[in-house]
């Protein structure tokens, strides 16, 4: 009787398990109907936080809700939109000895499922050292002219409005980066270290605002590249 029940109890856990992952993994679901396709990467979740402020800000949750708030922006602008992931958990495999490496190869195996027309990755930035040191900045892949137009305008927005930001695009050192062919964009957002930002970025008001500029950026973008080439 004893056997009886611990393999019925096993056979329960499994399918928890295996629901469990269903659930985790189901961004891997899209649709490619638009003209213009972007596929957009919360960083971090789950075990992986993040930065953190001195405040106890965790970069994931910003990192999301930016991520949502530019899938809304994109979509009423007639972009199509992937999140790789729309929850706070990982995209790592649970079993995986090395999660961070399976995280990062799960939003790979996305991007290239998706096959984007751009990538675009959101985090944050953090220099305790030098709290002084903010402003949004993007980074681009090492190969592309294309991923290197895009870095360009959504920076040049931010450089150009109000914000007070003087930074320049710049090649960027990520896998999520240079992981796929496609053009591929990371913004950071802010700086976590800076007390003024910190509190910026957790208002639904300051998220909000840095979606419309990406997306304007990125409409803009994306449209001038369209009528280029039917010239």
């Amino acid at each position: 009787m004893k056997k009886i029940l611990y393999a019925i109890t096993c056979l329960v856990l499994l399918c928890a398990v295996t629901a469990s992952l269903a659930v985790d993994f189901s961004v891997n679901a899209y649709s490619r109907g638009e003209n213009f396709h972007v596929v957009i990467d919360a960083g971090h979740g789950g075990f992986d936080g993040g930065a953190v402020s001195r405040g106890g800000v965790c970069e994931k949750d910003i990192n999301l809700a930016i991520a949502k708030q530019l899938e809304k922006e994109l979509k009423t602008r007639g972009i199509g939109v992937t999140l790789t992931r729309t929850n706070e958990h990982s995209l790592a495999n649970p079993f995986a000895k090395n999660k961070k490496r399976s995280d990062m190869e799960a939003r790979r195996d996305i991007i290239q499922k998706v096959k984007p027309d751009l990538m675009v990755s959101i985090h944050l930035n953090s220099f305790p050292q030098s709290p002084a040191v903010r402003g949004l900045q993007t980074f681009h892949d090492k190969s592309g002219e294309t991923s290197k137009t895009y870095a360009t305008a959504i920076q040049d927005a931010f450089n150009q409005s109000s914000l007070n930001i003087n930074r320049h695009p710049a090649v960027g050192d990520f896998f999520i980066l240079d992981s796929t062919p496609y053009p591929s964009v990371l913004v950071e957002c802010g700086f976590l270290s800076n007390p003024t930002e910190e509190k910026l970025l957790q208002t639904a008001e300051y998220q909000k605002l840095l979606a419309i500029m990406i997306a304007e950026a990125i409409s803009y973008t994306s449209a001038k590249d369209h009528e280029n080439q039917v010239d």
